[in-house]
C-alpha cells in the first residue's frame, strides 16, 4: 500500500486512524449494525449505537438530539422537508423560503430544492475575502416577508463554506433568523470533529455534520443535531409502523460507517483539542505559499481554517507553456502528494489538516521543484 500526503479538503479530516481501520475489519458483511437491532438502528446496544446517538454525540455536538444520516445533504433534506410540511403546509406559518450564505456548497441548494423550497442567496463580499454578508440575511428577510406577509422557514450558513473555508459570524445570524421568525441551520461539515464545537453557542436550531469529511471515519454518513423541539417533529413515528421513524425512512445509515463512527469518537475528542496548531499550521503554509511560490489566499486573513483556495496565476501560465494542464497532478503525484484536482491550475484548493510543519515544507518544496522544472 502507498503512503501518500493528502491534501485533498474532502478526505484530510476523514481518515480513520489505523486501531480502528483493523476493528472495522471484524465487521465487513451485509448490514453488520443489525444483527441485533429492536426495531430502529438508533436504538441498538449490541455494538452500542444507542449510547454513541444519545449520549456521545449530543455531548460531541452540544445539542439536544441526534440522528445519523447518510450524508450531510441528506440530513439538510431530512429536517427542511420535516420544517416545510408542519409550518409550511400544515400550520402555514412560514414561507416556503430558505435563505442559504453565498458561499453555500450546492447541496444545500439541492436539499432545499428538493423539499419544496424557494432558496435564495446572500451577497458575499468582492474578492479576495469573499466574505458572508450577514447584514444582507436581514435584508432578503425583509424581502420575503414582504411578497408572503410570513418569514422564510429557514437560514442556512455553512460553518466554514467548503470553498474558502471563511467563517461567518453566526451568532449575528442566528439573532436576524430568530428575530424574524425564522429556524436556524448550520451545515458543519468542515468544523464538527475537527475543531471544538457546541451547537449551543450559536443558538442553533439544527447542525449538520460530515462524519467522512471531518470525523476520521469512512462514508458516507451524515449526522444531524437538533433541538428538542425540532426533534418532535422530525423524528415522527409512522402511522403505520409505529417503531419507524417516518422522515428516516424507519433506519437510516445501517452499515459500516455508522461502526466506525462509534469506534472513533475516543479519538476525536483528543483530536479537537489540536485545532489551534492546526489552525496555526495552516497559516504557515499560507504564508509560504504567498512569499515562496507567488500563490495568492482566497478568503480571510488571518486564516481561522485548514481549507485554503489559492489564485495561482503562475501555474496555469507554466501549464499553457508546456502544454499540459495535468502537469501539477502528476508530478505531485510523482513525488508522493495527492488531494490536488487533475487539469486544474488556475485555482488550487487544498488542506493542511493533520500535517505538520516539516509535512508543509516537503509540499512547498515541491511545488518548488515542479514550478522550476
Amino acid at each position: 500500500m502507498e503512503i501518500y500526503i493528502n491534501v485533498d479538503p474532502l478526505q484530510s479530516g476523514g481518515i480513520p486512524p489505523k486501531h480502528v481501520i483493523e476493528k472495522l475489519k471484524n465487521y465487513l458483511f451485509g448490514y453488520p449494525a443489525c444483527l441485533y437491532c429492536p426495531g430502529d438502528i438508533h436504538l441498538v446496544q449490541k455494538p452500542n449505537i444507542k449510547k454513541l446517538v444519545e449520549e456521545e454525540l449530543p455531548e460531541f455536538m452540544g445539542c439536544e438530539v441526534t440522528r445519523l444520516h447518510h450524508g450531510a445533504r441528506e440530513a439538510a433534506f431530512t429536517v427542511l422537508f420535516s420544517l416545510y410540511k408542519h409550518f409550511g403546509l400544515e400550520k402555514k406559518t412560514h414561507a416556503p423560503v430558505l435563505i442559504i450564505d453565498g458561499n453555500t456548497h450546492y447541496s444545500m441548494v439541492l436539499a432545499g430544492e428538493r423539499a419544496m423550497l424557494e432558496v435564495c442567496l446572500t451577497r458575499v463580499s468582492s474578492e479576495p475575502e469573499f466574505k458572508v454578508l450577514e447584514e444582507d440575511f436581514e435584508e432578503k428577510i425583509g424581502e420575503v416577508k414582504k411578497k408572503y406577509g410570513k418569514p422564510p422557514l429557514a437560514v442556512l450558513i455553512n460553518y466554514p463554506d467548503g470553498k474558502y473555508g471563511n467563517f461567518p459570524n453566526a451568532k449575528r445570524i442566528a439573532e436576524i433568523a430568530h428575530e424574524n421568525g425564522s429556524f436556524f441551520i448550520m451545515d458543519c461539515a468542515y468544523s464538527i470533529g475537527r475543531m471544538p464545537f457546541n451547537a449551543c453557542n450559536f443558538d442553533a436550531d439544527v447542525v449538520i455534520a460530515s462524519a467522512h469529511k471531518s470525523m476520521a471515519c469512512i462514508g458516507p454518513l451524515g449526522i444531524v443535531g437538533m433541538s428538542k423541539k425540532i426533534a418532535e417533529i422530525v423524528t415522527k413515528k409512522s402511522k403505520y409502523n409505529e417503531k419507524k421513524e417516518l422522515e428516516f425512512l424507519g433506519c437510516s445509515a445501517r452499515g459500516l460507517p455508522t461502526l466506525c463512527l462509534l469506534f472513533v469518537m475516543e479519538y476525536l475528542r483528543e483530536r479537537v483539542k489540536e485545532w489551534g496548531k492546526r489552525v496555526k499550521i495552516a497559516n504557515y503554509f499560507v504564508e509560504k505559499a504567498e512569499k515562496e511560490l507567488g500563490f495568492s489566499l482566497q478568503g480571510e486573513k488571518p486564516h481561522a481554517h485548514d481549507l485554503l483556495n489559492f489564485s495561482t496565476r503562475v501555474l496555469y501560465e507554466i501549464s499553457q507553456k508546456r502544454r499540459d494542464r495535468f502537469f501539477v497532478y502528476k508530478e505531485l503525484k510523482k513525488r508522493g502528494i495527492i488531494g490536488i484536482k487533475p487539469g486544474i491550475t488556475k485555482v488550487i484548493k487544498l488542506s493542511t489538516y493533520l500535517l505538520e510543519k516539516k509535512e508543509v515544507d516537503f509540499v512547498i518544496e515541491t511545488f518548488r521543484e515542479i514550478m522550476g522544472a
